[in-house]
């Protein structure tokens, strides 16, 4: 199957590791005006950011599978025939993209990919990046209260659940603003999702 990816130089390093994407071709665009004169079975777009120009440019390609990495907005907020997934950094090490779709996307896409996709709800954060996101930000307000450092408190996590990263790890890799903007969202009318105060108006980095 012929992948039409863009993406960053760093998101394609992890790509190129990533054993969803090693078991089809896969060829990176510049920018997806290409996209329109490709034949490609699927389009993927790692760099998606929901404005209105460029919402209407995937749309263009429709039928054909459009897979945007939209880890904080759904579908209902960007277009119901996207498929959005989970790309955040991190979290393309397994073999399963976590996606949401309507059903009729999701059927296409599972022809396309078989089991190589894990549909969950169409929320924000998904179910990995929310439960991670919380985990950093509890870890947050750990070292806020004087509890512990952020060496000692990564390794505890690491050596007690026996998770890749520490939470500040995590954050540092995934990118601290994306956390807080997920929080963010997830906090509204939701006390759970309670910012940690360094979590709180971190700058969006754009990486």
């Amino acid at each position: 199957m012929i992948l039409a990816v863009l993406a960053s130089d760093t998101q394609k390093k992890e790509i190129a590791a990533s054993a969803f994407f090693q078991k089809h071709e896969v060829v990176f665009s510049e920018n997806i005006s290409l996209w329109l004169h490709h034949t490609a079975d699927a389009y993927i777009d790692f760099g998606f950011a929901p404005s209105a120009e460029k919402i209407e440019k995937l749309t263009k390609l429709l039928p054909r599978p459009i897979l945007i990495n939209a880890v904080t907005e759904t579908l209902n907020d960007i277009h119901p025939d996207f498929i959005r997934f989970n790309g955040w950094p991190g979290f393309l090490k397994g073999k399963y993209l976590e996606a949401a779709a309507n059903n009729e996307s999701q059927s296409v896409a599972g022809a396309l990919f078989r089991d190589q996709i894990l549909f969950v709800k169409d929320e924000p954060g998904f179910v990995s990046a929310r439960i991670v996101s919380m985990i950093i930000n509890e870890a947050y307000f750990t070292l806020e209260a004087g509890t512990s450092t952020k060496e000692e408190i990564d390794i505890a996590m690491k050596l007690g659940t026996g998770y890749p990263f520490g939470p500040f790890e995590w954050g540092e890799k995934i990118g601290l603003w994306r956390v807080s903007e997920l929080l963010l969202k997830l906090s509204i009318g939701n006390p759970a999702y309670e910012l940690a105060q360094t979590l709180i108006n971190v700058p969006n980095s754009g990486m």
